[in-house]
Protein backbone atom coordinates (compact mmCIF):
# COMPACT_ATOMS: atom_id res chain seq x y z
CA UNK A 1 0.00 0.00 0.00
CA UNK A 2 2.84 2.35 0.89
CA UNK A 3 4.55 1.60 -2.42
CA UNK A 4 1.37 2.59 -4.27
CA UNK A 5 1.34 5.89 -2.40
CA UNK A 6 4.93 6.56 -3.42
CA UNK A 7 4.14 5.74 -7.04
CA UNK A 8 1.15 8.07 -7.02
CA UNK A 9 3.20 10.78 -5.31
CA UNK A 10 5.95 10.38 -7.92
CA UNK A 11 3.50 10.57 -10.83
CA UNK A 12 1.84 13.64 -9.31
CA UNK A 13 5.16 15.41 -8.88
CA UNK A 14 6.17 14.63 -12.48
CA UNK A 15 2.84 15.97 -13.75
CA UNK A 16 3.22 19.13 -11.68
CA UNK A 17 6.83 19.53 -12.80
CA UNK A 18 5.74 19.38 -16.43
CA UNK A 19 2.99 21.97 -16.00
CA UNK A 20 5.63 24.64 -16.57
CA UNK A 21 9.08 24.80 -18.12
CA UNK A 22 11.98 26.97 -17.07
CA UNK A 23 14.08 29.45 -19.00
CA UNK A 24 17.14 30.63 -17.09
CA UNK A 25 19.27 33.47 -18.30
CA UNK A 26 22.48 35.33 -17.73
CA UNK A 27 22.72 38.80 -19.26
CA UNK A 28 26.05 40.09 -17.99
CA UNK A 29 25.38 43.72 -18.97
CA UNK A 30 21.82 43.87 -17.59
CA UNK A 31 21.81 43.86 -13.81
CA UNK A 32 18.72 44.63 -11.73
CA UNK A 33 16.61 45.03 -14.85
CA UNK A 34 13.01 44.03 -15.52
CA UNK A 35 12.73 41.00 -17.83
CA UNK A 36 9.52 39.97 -19.59
CA UNK A 37 8.60 36.92 -21.59
CA UNK A 38 5.84 37.56 -24.15
CA UNK A 39 4.26 35.02 -26.47
CA UNK A 40 1.71 35.52 -29.22
CA UNK A 41 -1.88 34.69 -29.98
CA UNK A 42 -2.45 35.54 -33.66
CA UNK A 43 -2.19 39.36 -33.80
CA UNK A 44 -2.06 39.85 -30.04
CA UNK A 45 0.80 39.64 -27.56
CA UNK A 46 0.39 37.07 -24.79
CA UNK A 47 2.14 37.78 -21.44
CA UNK A 48 3.83 34.61 -20.20
CA UNK A 49 6.05 35.67 -17.29
CA UNK A 50 8.17 38.44 -15.87
CA UNK A 51 11.21 38.62 -13.61
CA UNK A 52 14.15 40.83 -12.61
CA UNK A 53 17.84 40.21 -13.14
CA UNK A 54 19.94 40.03 -10.00
CA UNK A 55 23.22 41.84 -9.35
CA UNK A 56 25.00 39.37 -11.63
CA UNK A 57 22.49 39.56 -14.49
CA UNK A 58 20.84 36.21 -13.70
CA UNK A 59 17.10 35.61 -14.00
CA UNK A 60 14.53 32.83 -14.23
CA UNK A 61 11.34 32.76 -16.30
CA UNK A 62 8.74 30.04 -16.75
CA UNK A 63 6.31 29.23 -19.53
CA UNK A 64 3.28 26.91 -19.52
CA UNK A 65 3.50 23.43 -21.04
CA UNK A 66 0.57 24.19 -23.32
CA UNK A 67 2.42 27.05 -25.02
CA UNK A 68 4.46 25.89 -28.00
CA UNK A 69 5.68 28.67 -30.26
CA UNK A 70 7.87 31.74 -30.52
CA UNK A 71 8.25 34.29 -27.75
CA UNK A 72 10.21 37.44 -27.00
CA UNK A 73 12.52 37.97 -24.03
CA UNK A 74 12.68 41.73 -23.47
CA UNK A 75 15.01 43.64 -21.18
CA UNK A 76 13.39 46.62 -19.48
CA UNK A 77 11.40 47.62 -22.61
CA UNK A 78 14.60 47.71 -24.64
CA UNK A 79 16.70 44.91 -26.09
CA UNK A 80 14.77 41.88 -27.33
CA UNK A 81 15.59 38.37 -28.39
CA UNK A 82 13.32 35.81 -30.05
CA UNK A 83 13.19 32.37 -28.44
CA UNK A 84 11.37 29.19 -29.43
CA UNK A 85 9.48 27.39 -26.65
CA UNK A 86 8.64 23.70 -26.91
CA UNK A 87 8.74 21.70 -23.67
CA UNK A 88 12.37 22.53 -22.95
CA UNK A 89 14.15 23.70 -19.80
CA UNK A 90 17.01 25.74 -21.21
CA UNK A 91 19.36 28.65 -20.63
CA UNK A 92 20.28 31.85 -22.45
CA UNK A 93 23.63 33.55 -22.13
CA UNK A 94 24.12 36.99 -23.64
CA UNK A 95 27.38 38.68 -22.70
CA UNK A 96 27.37 41.61 -25.14
CA UNK A 97 23.90 43.07 -25.66
CA UNK A 98 25.09 45.15 -28.61
CA UNK A 99 25.47 42.07 -30.82
CA UNK A 100 23.61 38.78 -31.16
CA UNK A 101 26.93 37.09 -31.98
CA UNK A 102 27.50 36.68 -28.23
CA UNK A 103 24.04 35.11 -27.75
CA UNK A 104 24.16 31.44 -26.72
CA UNK A 105 21.44 28.88 -26.05
CA UNK A 106 22.24 25.99 -23.72
CA UNK A 107 20.28 22.70 -23.70
CA UNK A 108 17.82 23.86 -26.37
CA UNK A 109 17.47 21.82 -29.53
CA UNK A 110 14.76 24.17 -30.74
CA UNK A 111 16.78 27.37 -30.55
CA UNK A 112 20.00 25.78 -31.77
CA UNK A 113 18.13 24.41 -34.79
CA UNK A 114 16.55 27.77 -35.50
CA UNK A 115 19.85 29.64 -35.20
CA UNK A 116 21.60 27.18 -37.51
CA UNK A 117 18.78 27.28 -40.04
CA UNK A 118 18.56 31.06 -40.05
CA UNK A 119 22.34 31.45 -40.47
CA UNK A 120 22.33 28.89 -43.28
CA UNK A 121 19.46 30.68 -45.04
CA UNK A 122 21.16 34.08 -44.79
CA UNK A 123 24.50 32.72 -45.97
CA UNK A 124 22.87 30.86 -48.87
CA UNK A 125 20.90 33.94 -49.86
CA UNK A 126 24.03 36.08 -49.98
CA UNK A 127 25.70 33.57 -52.31
CA UNK A 128 22.60 33.38 -54.53
CA UNK A 129 22.47 37.18 -54.78
CA UNK A 130 26.12 37.33 -55.79
CA UNK A 131 25.78 34.64 -58.44
CA UNK A 132 22.52 36.11 -59.74
CA UNK A 133 24.36 39.38 -60.27
CA UNK A 134 27.08 37.62 -62.29
CA UNK A 135 24.78 35.50 -64.48
CA UNK A 136 23.82 38.22 -67.01
CA UNK A 137 27.44 39.37 -67.21
CA UNK A 138 28.44 35.90 -68.42
CA UNK A 139 25.37 35.24 -70.56
CA UNK A 140 27.48 34.42 -73.64
CA UNK A 141 30.46 32.91 -71.80
CA UNK A 142 31.20 29.23 -70.99
CA UNK A 143 30.95 30.08 -67.27
CA UNK A 144 27.19 30.54 -67.67
CA UNK A 145 26.51 26.82 -67.12
CA UNK A 146 28.73 26.84 -64.04
CA UNK A 147 26.76 29.66 -62.47
CA UNK A 148 23.46 27.98 -63.31
CA UNK A 149 24.60 24.75 -61.66
CA UNK A 150 25.71 26.69 -58.59
CA UNK A 151 22.30 28.35 -58.31
CA UNK A 152 20.55 25.01 -58.68
CA UNK A 153 22.67 23.58 -55.85
CA UNK A 154 22.07 26.60 -53.63
CA UNK A 155 18.32 26.31 -54.17
CA UNK A 156 18.49 22.83 -52.64
CA UNK A 157 20.40 23.82 -49.51
CA UNK A 158 17.45 24.89 -47.34
CA UNK A 159 15.02 22.17 -48.50
CA UNK A 160 17.72 19.57 -47.71
CA UNK A 161 18.33 21.15 -44.30
CA UNK A 162 14.62 21.14 -43.45
CA UNK A 163 14.30 17.48 -44.45
CA UNK A 164 16.85 16.60 -41.78
CA UNK A 165 14.87 18.33 -39.04
CA UNK A 166 12.19 16.39 -37.23
CA UNK A 167 8.65 17.59 -37.91
CA UNK A 168 8.13 17.35 -34.15
CA UNK A 169 10.32 20.40 -33.61
CA UNK A 170 8.70 23.80 -33.65
CA UNK A 171 11.82 25.16 -35.34
CA UNK A 172 10.98 23.17 -38.47
CA UNK A 173 7.58 24.87 -38.82
CA UNK A 174 8.86 28.30 -37.78
CA UNK A 175 11.74 28.27 -40.26
CA UNK A 176 9.42 27.35 -43.14
CA UNK A 177 7.10 30.27 -42.40
CA UNK A 178 9.99 32.66 -41.81
CA UNK A 179 11.59 31.64 -45.11
CA UNK A 180 8.30 31.98 -46.97
CA UNK A 181 7.97 35.58 -45.81
CA UNK A 182 11.58 36.38 -46.74
CA UNK A 183 11.26 34.70 -50.16
CA UNK A 184 8.03 36.57 -50.92
CA UNK A 185 9.67 39.87 -50.06
CA UNK A 186 12.68 39.05 -52.24
CA UNK A 187 10.44 37.99 -55.12
CA UNK A 188 9.23 41.58 -55.49
CA UNK A 189 12.63 42.80 -56.69
CA UNK A 190 14.86 39.86 -57.49
CA UNK A 191 12.84 36.74 -58.27
CA UNK A 192 9.49 37.75 -59.80
CA UNK A 193 9.33 34.43 -61.60
CA UNK A 194 8.99 32.67 -58.23
CA UNK A 195 6.05 34.76 -57.02
CA UNK A 196 3.30 32.46 -58.31
CA UNK A 197 4.78 29.36 -56.65
CA UNK A 198 5.35 31.23 -53.38
CA UNK A 199 1.80 32.58 -53.51
CA UNK A 200 0.49 29.04 -53.84
CA UNK A 201 2.52 28.05 -50.79
CA UNK A 202 1.12 31.03 -48.88
CA UNK A 203 -2.44 30.11 -49.84
CA UNK A 204 -1.92 26.65 -48.38
CA UNK A 205 -1.30 28.03 -44.87
CA UNK A 206 -3.85 27.27 -42.17
CA UNK A 207 -4.34 30.47 -40.19
CA UNK A 208 -6.08 28.58 -37.40
CA UNK A 209 -2.98 26.44 -36.82
CA UNK A 210 -1.87 27.07 -33.24
CA UNK A 211 1.75 26.92 -34.38
CA UNK A 212 1.11 29.90 -36.65
CA UNK A 213 -0.95 31.75 -34.07
CA UNK A 214 1.96 31.43 -31.61
CA UNK A 215 4.62 32.39 -34.15
CA UNK A 216 4.54 36.18 -33.88
CA UNK A 217 4.64 36.21 -37.69
CA UNK A 218 0.91 36.67 -38.27
CA UNK A 219 0.93 40.37 -39.10
CA UNK A 220 4.08 40.13 -41.22
CA UNK A 221 2.52 37.29 -43.22
CA UNK A 222 -0.62 39.32 -43.90
CA UNK A 223 1.25 42.50 -44.81
CA UNK A 224 3.73 40.73 -47.06
CA UNK A 225 0.97 38.97 -48.95
CA UNK A 226 -0.90 42.21 -49.61
CA UNK A 227 2.26 44.03 -50.69
CA UNK A 228 3.20 41.27 -53.15
CA UNK A 229 -0.28 40.96 -54.66
CA UNK A 230 -0.59 44.74 -55.08
CA UNK A 231 2.16 44.56 -57.67
CA UNK A 232 0.56 41.78 -59.71
CA UNK A 233 -2.07 41.72 -62.43
CA UNK A 234 -5.65 40.99 -61.36
CA UNK A 235 -4.72 42.11 -57.87
CA UNK A 236 -8.27 42.31 -56.54
CA UNK A 237 -9.10 38.81 -57.73
CA UNK A 238 -6.05 37.49 -55.87
CA UNK A 239 -6.56 39.63 -52.77
CA UNK A 240 -10.17 38.53 -52.46
CA UNK A 241 -9.19 34.90 -52.94
CA UNK A 242 -6.55 35.04 -50.20
CA UNK A 243 -8.97 36.89 -47.90
CA UNK A 244 -11.57 34.18 -48.38
CA UNK A 245 -9.01 31.46 -47.62
CA UNK A 246 -7.91 33.16 -44.41
CA UNK A 247 -11.41 33.76 -43.08
CA UNK A 248 -12.54 30.25 -44.02
CA UNK A 249 -9.64 28.72 -42.11
CA UNK A 250 -10.65 30.77 -39.03
CA UNK A 251 -14.27 29.61 -39.08
CA UNK A 252 -13.87 27.76 -35.78
CA UNK A 253 -12.25 30.77 -34.07
CA UNK A 254 -14.79 33.62 -34.42
CA UNK A 255 -12.98 36.09 -32.15
CA UNK A 256 -9.69 35.66 -34.01
CA UNK A 257 -11.59 35.83 -37.29
CA UNK A 258 -13.05 39.24 -36.38
CA UNK A 259 -9.66 40.52 -35.24
CA UNK A 260 -7.93 39.36 -38.45
CA UNK A 261 -10.75 40.74 -40.60
CA UNK A 262 -10.40 44.12 -38.89
CA UNK A 263 -6.63 44.08 -39.41
CA UNK A 264 -6.96 43.25 -43.10
CA UNK A 265 -9.75 45.78 -43.56
CA UNK A 266 -7.65 48.60 -42.10
CA UNK A 267 -4.66 47.47 -44.16
CA UNK A 268 -6.73 47.58 -47.36
CA UNK A 269 -8.14 51.00 -46.48
CA UNK A 270 -4.67 52.37 -45.71
CA UNK A 271 -3.41 51.22 -49.10
CA UNK A 272 -6.57 52.49 -50.89
CA UNK A 273 -7.53 48.93 -51.92
CA UNK A 274 -11.21 49.73 -51.55
CA UNK A 275 -12.53 46.89 -53.70
CA UNK A 276 -10.74 44.47 -51.37
CA UNK A 277 -12.17 46.30 -48.34
CA UNK A 278 -15.68 46.01 -49.77
CA UNK A 279 -15.30 42.31 -50.55
CA UNK A 280 -14.10 41.59 -47.02
CA UNK A 281 -16.75 43.75 -45.35
CA UNK A 282 -19.66 42.24 -47.26
CA UNK A 283 -18.26 38.77 -46.71
CA UNK A 284 -18.17 39.28 -42.94
CA UNK A 285 -21.63 40.86 -42.85
CA UNK A 286 -23.12 38.00 -44.86
CA UNK A 287 -21.36 35.27 -42.89
CA UNK A 288 -24.09 33.56 -40.91
CA UNK A 289 -21.56 31.52 -38.92
CA UNK A 290 -19.93 34.57 -37.32
CA UNK A 291 -21.87 36.80 -34.93
CA UNK A 292 -20.21 40.19 -35.24
CA UNK A 293 -19.87 42.38 -32.17
CA UNK A 294 -21.06 46.00 -32.40
CA UNK A 295 -17.58 47.35 -33.12
CA UNK A 296 -16.97 45.14 -36.13
CA UNK A 297 -20.52 45.43 -37.41
CA UNK A 298 -20.09 49.22 -37.56
CA UNK A 299 -16.68 48.82 -39.16
CA UNK A 300 -17.99 46.72 -42.03
CA UNK A 301 -21.46 48.27 -42.42
CA UNK A 302 -20.05 51.28 -44.25
CA UNK A 303 -19.69 49.07 -47.32
CA UNK A 304 -23.32 47.97 -47.12
CA UNK A 305 -25.24 50.75 -45.44
CA UNK A 306 -22.95 53.50 -46.71
CA UNK A 307 -22.28 52.15 -50.20
CA UNK A 308 -22.38 54.37 -53.28
CA UNK A 309 -25.96 54.76 -54.46
CA UNK A 310 -27.46 54.50 -50.97
CA UNK A 311 -29.31 57.28 -49.22
CA UNK A 312 -27.12 58.91 -46.57
CA UNK A 313 -28.63 59.34 -43.08
CA UNK A 314 -29.89 62.77 -42.13
CA UNK A 315 -27.79 64.83 -39.74
CA UNK A 316 -29.01 67.41 -37.28
CA UNK A 317 -26.25 69.98 -36.93
CA UNK A 318 -25.50 71.63 -33.62
CA UNK A 319 -24.06 74.78 -35.11
CA UNK A 320 -25.98 77.35 -33.09
CA UNK A 321 -28.81 77.57 -35.62
CA UNK A 322 -29.92 73.90 -35.55
CA UNK A 323 -29.99 72.98 -39.24
CA UNK A 324 -30.41 69.57 -40.85
CA UNK A 325 -28.44 68.04 -43.69
CA UNK A 326 -31.59 67.26 -45.66
CA UNK A 327 -32.68 70.92 -45.47
CA UNK A 328 -29.68 72.05 -47.50
CA UNK A 329 -30.70 72.64 -51.14
CA UNK A 330 -27.21 72.44 -52.63
CA UNK A 331 -26.47 70.41 -55.74
CA UNK A 332 -23.74 68.55 -53.81
CA UNK A 333 -22.93 68.13 -50.12
CA UNK A 334 -19.63 66.94 -48.70
CA UNK A 335 -19.97 65.46 -45.22
CA UNK A 336 -16.63 65.40 -43.44
CA UNK A 337 -15.91 63.66 -40.13
CA UNK A 338 -12.75 64.78 -38.35
CA UNK A 339 -11.23 66.23 -35.19
CA UNK A 340 -8.61 68.66 -33.92
CA UNK A 341 -6.53 65.78 -32.53
CA UNK A 342 -6.36 64.00 -35.90
CA UNK A 343 -3.07 64.77 -37.77
CA UNK A 344 -4.55 63.77 -41.14
CA UNK A 345 -7.49 66.10 -40.55
CA UNK A 346 -5.15 68.97 -39.72
CA UNK A 347 -3.37 68.27 -43.00
CA UNK A 348 -6.50 67.77 -45.15
CA UNK A 349 -8.71 70.69 -44.01
CA UNK A 350 -6.51 73.41 -45.61
CA UNK A 351 -6.61 71.43 -48.87
CA UNK A 352 -10.41 71.41 -48.75
CA UNK A 353 -10.33 75.18 -48.18
CA UNK A 354 -8.28 75.75 -51.34
CA UNK A 355 -11.03 74.12 -53.43
CA UNK A 356 -14.07 75.23 -51.44
CA UNK A 357 -14.89 78.50 -53.24
CA UNK A 358 -14.58 77.01 -56.73
CA UNK A 359 -16.58 73.90 -55.76
CA UNK A 360 -19.32 76.06 -54.32
CA UNK A 361 -19.40 78.36 -57.36
CA UNK A 362 -19.04 75.74 -60.11
CA UNK A 363 -20.83 72.75 -58.58
CA UNK A 364 -23.11 74.19 -55.92
CA UNK A 365 -21.34 72.27 -53.17
CA UNK A 366 -21.59 72.81 -49.43
CA UNK A 367 -19.39 71.18 -46.81
CA UNK A 368 -20.76 69.92 -43.51
CA UNK A 369 -18.02 69.20 -40.99
CA UNK A 370 -18.91 66.87 -38.10
CA UNK A 371 -16.34 67.00 -35.32
CA UNK A 372 -15.29 64.08 -33.13
CA UNK A 373 -13.92 66.46 -30.51
CA UNK A 374 -15.06 66.19 -26.92
CA UNK A 375 -13.63 69.48 -25.63
CA UNK A 376 -15.32 72.74 -26.64
CA UNK A 377 -12.16 74.85 -26.68
CA UNK A 378 -10.36 72.36 -28.94
CA UNK A 379 -13.29 72.27 -31.33
CA UNK A 380 -13.74 76.04 -31.49
CA UNK A 381 -10.04 76.69 -32.10
CA UNK A 382 -10.00 74.07 -34.87
CA UNK A 383 -13.05 75.26 -36.81
CA UNK A 384 -12.81 79.02 -36.28
CA UNK A 385 -11.50 79.63 -39.80
CA UNK A 386 -13.66 77.06 -41.59
CA UNK A 387 -15.88 78.79 -44.19
CA UNK A 388 -18.44 75.94 -44.14
CA UNK A 389 -20.97 74.48 -41.72
CA UNK A 390 -19.37 72.91 -38.65
CA UNK A 391 -21.07 70.90 -35.93
CA UNK A 392 -20.09 69.12 -32.72
CA UNK A 393 -22.12 67.59 -29.87
CA UNK A 394 -18.92 66.68 -27.94
CA UNK A 395 -19.86 63.02 -27.66
CA UNK A 396 -16.92 61.85 -29.76
CA UNK A 397 -17.36 58.36 -31.17
CA UNK A 398 -20.75 58.08 -29.46
CA UNK A 399 -22.17 60.99 -31.46
CA UNK A 400 -25.32 60.06 -33.38
CA UNK A 401 -24.01 61.11 -36.83
CA UNK A 402 -20.81 59.15 -36.18
CA UNK A 403 -22.79 56.04 -35.32
CA UNK A 404 -25.29 56.55 -38.17
CA UNK A 405 -22.50 56.88 -40.74
CA UNK A 406 -20.53 53.89 -39.35
CA UNK A 407 -17.45 56.05 -38.82
CA UNK A 408 -14.39 54.20 -37.48
CA UNK A 409 -11.57 56.55 -38.51
CA UNK A 410 -10.85 60.14 -39.38
CA UNK A 411 -10.96 61.95 -41.63
CA UNK A 412 -13.86 60.19 -43.35
CA UNK A 413 -15.76 61.93 -46.14
CA UNK A 414 -18.92 61.29 -48.15
CA UNK A 415 -19.92 63.23 -51.26
CA UNK A 416 -23.71 63.39 -51.65
CA UNK A 417 -25.91 64.71 -54.43
CA UNK A 418 -28.91 67.03 -54.06
CA UNK A 419 -31.07 64.06 -53.01
CA UNK A 420 -28.57 62.97 -50.35
CA UNK A 421 -27.55 59.90 -52.33
CA UNK A 422 -23.94 58.81 -51.79
CA UNK A 423 -21.88 59.43 -54.92
CA UNK A 424 -18.36 58.95 -53.61
CA UNK A 425 -16.39 58.10 -50.47
CA UNK A 426 -13.31 60.23 -51.22
CA UNK A 427 -10.00 59.97 -49.42
CA UNK A 428 -8.70 63.43 -50.30
CA UNK A 429 -9.57 66.85 -51.64
CA UNK A 430 -7.62 66.03 -54.79
CA UNK A 431 -9.81 63.00 -55.47
CA UNK A 432 -12.96 65.10 -55.08
CA UNK A 433 -11.62 67.67 -57.51
CA UNK A 434 -10.72 64.95 -60.01
CA UNK A 435 -14.23 63.50 -59.68
CA UNK A 436 -15.76 66.88 -60.49
CA UNK A 437 -13.60 67.13 -63.62
CA UNK A 438 -15.36 64.10 -65.09
CA UNK A 439 -18.76 64.82 -63.48
CA UNK A 440 -19.33 68.53 -64.25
Amino acid sequence: MNSLKYILLFLTSVTMAQAKYTLKGHFNAATNKAITLKGFSALEELPLDKSTTDANGNFTLTYPADYVGAAVVEINKGKKVIVLLNHENFEIQWDDLSTTKSLKFINSTENATFDSGLSLYQNTQEKKNGISYLVPLYATEPQKSFFKNELDQLNLVMPDYLKKISDQTYASYYLKVKMLIADLQLSLKRYPERTAALQKEWNALDFSDVRLMHSGLYDELLQTNVTVIMNREKKYEQLNHSTDLILKSLQSKPEVKQSVAEYLFNLFEKKSLFDASEHLALGMLNDGTCQLDDKHKALFEQYRKMANGNLAPNIECSNGQKSKLYDLKNQYKLVVFGASWCPKCVDEMPKLKTFYDSWKKDHGLEIVFISLDTQKIDYENFVKDFPWISSCDFKGWESKPVVDYCIFGSPTMYLLDANNVIKLKPISAAQINAWFEIHP
